[in-house]
This record gives C-alpha cells, structure tokens and sequence, in this order.
C-alpha cells in the first residue's frame, strides 16, 4: 500500500509538473505571437523601397531568359552615325528624314520615333522635310522631353504623325530611388502612350479581340496608370542597328517588313536621356533607351506586365512567417535558429523567384525578411536570458548535488569503516562460542550461534561494497596486477559459496579449461566472480545447477557463470548494471542485496580493459561471461 501511494504521489507530482511547462509554452507562446503581430503592423510603416528594388533586381537577375519580341525593331543615332554631322543634343532633320525613308520602303507595320521634336529643336523647313517624309508611311513621335507634355504636335507634323509621350519610367523619386527603370505607362495625365498606342495597332493587326491592355495588371501612381516592365533579359536581347547600317543598305532586305521599328538616339554626350538603368545594370553608357523602349513594348504586346502583392497579402505573409519563425526560434538552440532562418530565407527567395518566372507575380519579401531579422534580435536577448537562468540552476543544482554525493560519500565510508570492527568482532566472539562451548550447547543455542555468524558475514560483505563503492566514486581504486591462473581463483571461490548453495541443495560445477597464468588483480576478479557466482546461487530455485566455465578465445580469458534461474526481462537487462539498481519482481524481493554487485562487477573487469555480456530469457536462466585480456 505504502509503494502504490508513493507511486500515485509521484504520478501526481509529475502532472503538475507538466501542467506547469504546458501553461509556460501557452503563454510563451502567446507572447511571441503578441510581439508578432506588433512588429508586423509597426514595420509596415515604413516602405522599404530601396530593399524591395534591390530583391526584385536580382530575381529578374536569376530569372530564366525569355525570347525578345520578333516585332520589334530597334535602330539608334550613335556615334556611328555622327560621321556625316556635328554632334547636337538631336537628331539631324535630314539624317531622320532619311532613314525613315529608307525604312518605309521595307514596308514596316509602323515606325515609332522617341525624340523630342519641337519647334525649339527643328526649323519650320526641317519639320516640313520631315512632315513629307512622315506622310508615306505610319508614324508615331514620342516625344521624350517634359515641355511637350500636353501640347499638340508641331503644326507641320499635325497630320502625319501622331504625336504621344514617349517617356521610358524612371524611378527617381518614387519606389527605390534609384533612377531604375521598373514600369511602363500606358497613360499620363490622361493621355495614353506611344507605349500603350503602338501596342493596340499591333493587336488590331492581327485582328485579335483584346486591343486594350487588361485593367487587372495596372496600377495608378501618380497620374499615370503603369504596368511593371517584364524583363526579357539584360543588355544585347533586343539588337540595334544604327541609322548609318539603314542608309547604306546594310541590312538586308525585309529586316523591317511588318515590325515596330522603334528610332532613337543613343549618344553618350545625352546620358541622362539616351541611357538608363535597369535591374540588371546600373552602369552608366551600358543600356540604352532604346532597348528600355523595347522591354516596356514586349511587355504591353505579350499582355504579360508584373503583377505587385497587393498591400494586405504582403501583411498576411509577413505576420504567418513571422509568427511560425519566432515561435520556433524561442525554443530551437541558437545555432539552429540561424540555420533555420538561413533555410527559411532561401525558401522565401526560392518561392518569390518561381511567382515571378512563371505566374508573373512579385510577391513582396521585404517585410518577411526584415520582420525576421528584427525578431530573432529581439528574441535572441530573451533566449540568452532564459539559458543562462536554466545554466545557472543546473549549475547551482550540480554544486549541490556534488556537495551531497560528497557528504553521502564521507558518511558511508565513515559508517563503513566503523562498522567493520564491531562486526569483525561479534563474528569473532560467535565462532569462539561455537569452537569452545559445544558441550555446554544446546541445538537451540548453536542454531542462534551459527545466525550471528551467518548475519554478521553477509553485514561485512555489505560493508566491503560499499566500501568499495565509496573507492570508486572517490578514484581510489587501482589495480595490484600479479601473475596467477584464474582457475584457482575460481576454485577458491567455488569452495567459499559451496555452504551457500548447499542451503538450497544447488550443484555448482566447474568446466575449467587448462589456462597460463597471466596478471590480473587477484582481489577484483575473486569479488567479481564471488559477486556473479552468489547471485546465480541466490536467484536459482532449490536443486538446480549453476556452471561455471573457463576457457581462452582470441587472446582473451573467458569466464561464464550460468545458471538456471528466473531469468532477466530484456527490458531490463541494459539496468541491471547501474548503481543501486534492483529487479522489482515477486522472485527478486523476498532476496537481500544492495543494488551495487553487478555495478561493481561492471567496474571492476571494464578496469582490467575487458568486459562483461548477458544472455538471459525469463524461465530458462541467465548466462554472464566475463572476458579479460591476456
């Protein structure tokens, strides 16, 4: 009754106990989600542009290159085309006159000039040159500085040419800052694009039922309605031809049949206007407007503009990544918060990349991966706190319980040590009665003599271990090796235990194979053999056998000791050797012992570099061999 109640008290301990650790990781955790969610909403405050732009640069950087437009053609007033004039911030009358037509005459689907043409820039003779030129074929001017914004064209190009905005977006003081080129406008103010435009001409041509370009994949900024650029790839995915290949007839015939023939300049003396920045270079002089232009088109034509994760979706996978990373960094090790966030990071990267190379969706990571770096150095000093206030209770309970092993230690070897004189003799005392009084005895008398004999050896032999024990946990103990055969050891042993096993009518026999004598502590291997041999002889029934074997294998002594007992549970052979360890069974409990032989017999042969195996099935027996080295 009284083992059932201690049981139920402990039952009863450790639920509270894991009451107590459960409610701590609710609240743990409903505070890192709390922290979450504030952090989420604080961060989305600010903007992160800059950031934003530097990760969707580099997805279109590792994104998978696409095939340019087959439409578009791209020709451009550089350096080379100079030759004949002196260089100006435009483009020569005569030079754009010529070239346009030369141009129609491959018979193009329309001809888009991105140049700023103006009365400032062109004479009235100039604008009526081009005016006649314009006329024979299809022409659209974008015009590319501020000023036209909102006028009408020139009065001389008022019916030959359509006159639109041009401009090729820069993200100079919106977004990133960073003067990249990330959208094309289909309008501005209200007026739609050469961009916008040139893409419905196209589509009317080939007589397709969506002219205009879907609403879903704009957006409205400013005055403007955009659609992000889809880039096909980086510099040199759209060719340009320059107007001096045209007018020396250095393409060949047909290189403009049925294309969007985009002019331009290209001139390093205009930098600012001719040249751009996109997300794969931000190199001054290395992509032109032109090819800017080029993009911008394809991507209005292919009806396939990047679609930007609306406000609220950003929020919602922030809070979810954050809320499942916090939560795991509270109780993951340092080292494997980082990795795991180091995981994380690269599977956000990995499924932001595949949004945007295959469904054309530009899922917004910025605030995930700040709201991560934020939150682990937040949770970090929290978990730092948390361990060295466990580190320090270990530690003050690993102070303490050192104290205490040694206070056990010193009190046992004191008990022990006091207890073997008394003992030594009151079994001295006894045995001298029994010697010298066996005329004056009566049965009675001898019987209680021979029980003090008895009890006051089995009290040494407990004392003697735990003498030993205290040894062990004190490194006291070291081997005295000499030279002598095993077999008299176990001989010696056998005739010790014989009056033992002569109580339950137990036969030990003895299979011992001639051996050399080799060095060994005589005094550890007897103990460890009587240790062995008296718990075969205690835990056998009554007129069974114990065998005791010896016999040389690969360099080693062998010793087994089997016998024919219970048996051993397999659950509980890997046990039995620890210290104070006792099989609990209806077989076991009525015998006497401390828990500490087979700890010591352990000990004692992984001392001499050997070891000891068991081999035990309940009802048949155990079986314990001891090998030591020769």
């Amino acid at each position: 009754m009284k083992a059932k109640k201690t049981q139920a008290d402990r039952s009863d301990f450790e639920k509270r106990e894991a009451n107590i650790k459960s409610r701590s990781k609710f609240f743990s955790h409903l505070s890192v989600s709390l922290l979450t969610l504030l952090l989420t909403l604080g961060l989305f405050q600010a903007d992160f542009d800059g950031l934003k732009g530097v990760l969707v640069d580099g997805l279109f950087r590792a994104k998978l290159s696409s095939r340019p437009h087959d439409s578009i053609r791209l020709v451009a007033y550089n350096s080379e085309s100079t030759a004949r004039h002196s260089i100006s911030e435009k483009i020569p009358a005569e030079e754009l006159a010529k070239t346009v037509s030369l141009i129609g005459q491959d018979l193009p689907l329309v001809i888009a000039i991105l140049a700023p043409i103006n009365e400032r820039l062109y004479t009235e003779y100039e604008l009526t040159q081009l005016a006649e030129v314009f006329s024979k074929t299809i022409v659209f001017v974008g015009y590319t500085d501020g000023e036209s914004l909102g006028k009408n064209a020139p009065r001389s190009l008022y019916h030959t040419a359509r006159y639109l905005p041009g401009f090729v977006s820069r993200d100079t003081f919106s977004f990133g800052a960073d003067s990249v080129s990330r959208r094309v406008m289909l309008t501005v103010d209200g007026l739609p694009t050469i961009f916008s435009k040139l893409s419905e001409l196209y589509r009317n041509s080939l007589n397709l039922q969506d002219e205009s370009y879907p609403i879903n994949l704009t957006e409205k900024f400013g005055g403007s309605i955009q659609t992000h650029i889809n880039w096909q790839g980086p510099k040199g995915t759209y060719p340009i031809s320059s107007f001096s290949q045209v007018t020396q007839s250095k393409l060949e015939p047909g290189f403009f049949r049925n294309k969007i023939v985009i002019l331009g300049s290209a001139l390093s003396s205009n930098k600012d206007r001719d040249f751009i920045f996109t997300p794969f270079s931000r190199s001054p002089f290395d992509t032109t407007m032109l090819e800017g232009a080029a993009h911008s088109l394809a991507t209005l034509l292919n009806q396939n503009g990047i679609v930007k994760s609306s406000y609220w979706a950003s929020v919602i996978l922030s809070f979810l990544v954050g809320l499942i990373a916090m939560n795991l960094i509270v109780y993951l090790s340092p080292a494997r918060s980082i990795q795991f966030l180091i995981g994380l990071t690269a599977s956000l990267g990995f499924i932001s990349w595949t949004c945007l190379n295959y469904f054309n969706y530009w899922l917004d990571i910025a605030h995930p991966l700040v709201l991560l770096g934020v939150g682990y150095y937040l949770i970090i000093p929290y978990r730092l706190v948390s361990e060295y206030k466990k580190r320090w209770h270990y530690q003050e309970k690993s102070e303490f319980m050192a104290e205490l092993e040694q206070l056990k230690s010193n009190f046992l070897s004191l008990i022990s040590h006091d207890l073997k004189t008394p003992l030594a003799r009151i079994q001295g005392n006894a045995e001298i009665a029994l010697t010298t009084s066996t005329t004056t005895l009566n049965d009675k008398q001898k019987k209680s003599l021979q029980s003090i004999v008895h009890t006051t050896e089995e009290l040494s032999s407990y004392v003697e271990t735990i003498l030993d024990l205290t040894r062990i946990e004190s490194s006291k103990i070291h081997l005295h090796k000499t030279s002598k055969d095993i077999n008299s050891v176990i001989t010696d042993v056998v005739r010790s235990k014989a009056p033992l096993a002569q109580e339950k009518n137990i036969r030990i026999e003895t299979q011992l194979e001639p051996l050399f004598s080799f060095k060994f502590d005589v005094k550890l291997i007897q103990q460890v053999i009587a240790n062995l041999l008296e718990n075969a002889i205690k835990y056998s029934p009554e007129n069974s056998t114990v065998v005791l074997e010896s016999k040389e294998i690969d360099s080693q002594i062998e010793v087994c000791i089997k016998d024919q007992g219970y048996g051993i549970p397999a659950e509980e052979q890997d046990k039995i050797f620890s210290k104070f360890y006792r099989i609990n069974n209806s077989q076991t409990e009525k015998e006497k012992g401390t828990g500490l032989g087979l700890y010591l017999v352990k000990y004692f042969v992984e001392l001499h570099e050997g070891f000891v195996t068991l081999n035990s099935q309940l009802g048949k027996g155990s079986n314990f061999t001891i090998r030591l080295p020769v």
